[in-house]
């Protein structure tokens, strides 16, 4: 995207895989070329858009105003282009004022938004919906948004509050308002949403610890009337979940720093990363993982199947932020490569 509960014993859970070394294969990206942008531009963020292309989003135009102080820095441009399967389109984005940077692009059944932010801000405080021409600023329930999702199930987003402050956390559009969704657990903090179905959303983020202490990975199901909490994954390496990627309700993929884990309907298996904190997951149409991670004596990018990962050949000094499966057979994957933004594909 891009870029969320219960207590009960992990049943069934197995490490497996082992990190390889990377070689070349069919199933490797190559780069795609990008369209103009100015100097110190950075791609955040990658959906498909249900067409057989992609949306992107990031910032471009980044540069000091200070020439004293070099911490001092506008953040430039918002970028929003659209891959048509030919050639990149860009439309305007309505309302915008000031300098900012789109941070996340949803898009799924025939929806697509973005959310930026703006100079200054500390995460997501500005919401555009696509119109088929332009898109346009969507009021926001508050200044903090953190997950933005759309697809089968609606829009959802997540607001930045504590809990027991009164302001409800999850929210789901309705018509041109915010409706508050109940949480399976009040405490509950997700860090994504998505829907396989519109029966079929699944919610990954932590919960409260038992008496108050370290918070813990939290994963529930909405079947479109009610929560359903899950078992804990066991994720050694964080005490929450970071990605979510359901395909079916028996098919579902998490990820939280260096650990995945998959629920089979039963229960969930571990699955060590394939090195390094994972950014970023996703699942082509043969049921193969991607995994985008923080390089570290590796590509950055890696491809779990038939119970090993391999490593995946990437430019050079390239660290992917977002990824994005399209159709059948393509992964997309977006981010920065020698100071310089980058987009590459699989197919």
């Amino acid at each position: 995207m891009r870029r969320f509960l219960a207590s009960a014993a992990v049943a069934g859970a197995a490490l497996l895989a082992l990190p390889a070394a990377a070689h070349a294969a069919e199933t490797d990206p190559r780069t795609v070329p990008l369209p103009f942008l100015w100097p110190r531009a950075d791609l955040t963020a990658v959906a498909p858009d249900g067409a057989g292309g992609v949306w992107i989003g990031g910032g471009q135009g980044a540069h000091c105003l200070v020439v004293l102080n070099p911490w001092c820095y506008n953040i430039g441009n918002p970028v929003v282009r659209r891959w048509t399967g030919s050639g990149w389109r860009e439309y305007p984005i309505r309302g915008w004022t000031g300098n900012g940077f789109v941070r996340q692009v949803a898009s799924g059944a025939g929806g697509t938004w973005i959310g930026g932010v703006e100079q200054g801000a500390a995460g997501t405080n500005r919401l555009f919906a696509f119109d088929g021409t332009s898109f346009r600023r969507v009021e926001t329930p508050s200044a903090a948004i953190g997950v933005l999702s759309t697809g089968p199930a609606g829009t959802w987003i997540t607001q930045d509050v504590p809990a027991g402050s009164g302001e409800p956390h999850l929210l789901r559009r309705d018509g041109d308002a915010w409706t508050a969704v109940g949480l399976p657990d009040p405490g509950a903090r997700f860090n994504d949403v998505r829907a396989s179905s519109a029966a079929d959303v699944w919610a990954a983020g932590s919960r409260p610890g038992a008496d108050g202490g370290e918070r813990r990975p939290a994963v529930a199901r909405f079947d479109g009337t009610a929560w359903t909490r899950l078992p804990e994954p066991d994720l050694p390496s964080s005490t929450a979940v970071d990605r979510v990627v359901p395909l079916a309700p028996d098919d579902v993929w998490v990820s939280a720093n260096a650990h995945l884990a998959h629920w089979d309907g039963s229960a969930w298996t571990t699955i060590d990363g394939p090195g390094g904190p994972v950014v970023d997951i996703a699942v082509d149409g043969s049921g193969a993982v991607w995994a985008a991670t923080v390089p570290s004596g590796g590509t950055g990018l890696a491809r779990y199947e038939d119970g090993a990962w391999r490593q995946v050949a990437v430019p050079d000094g390239a660290e992917l932020h977002d990824l994005a499966a399209v159709g059948a057979s393509t992964i997309w994957g977006v981010g920065r490569a020698n100071d310089a933004p980058i987009a590459v594909r699989t197919g």
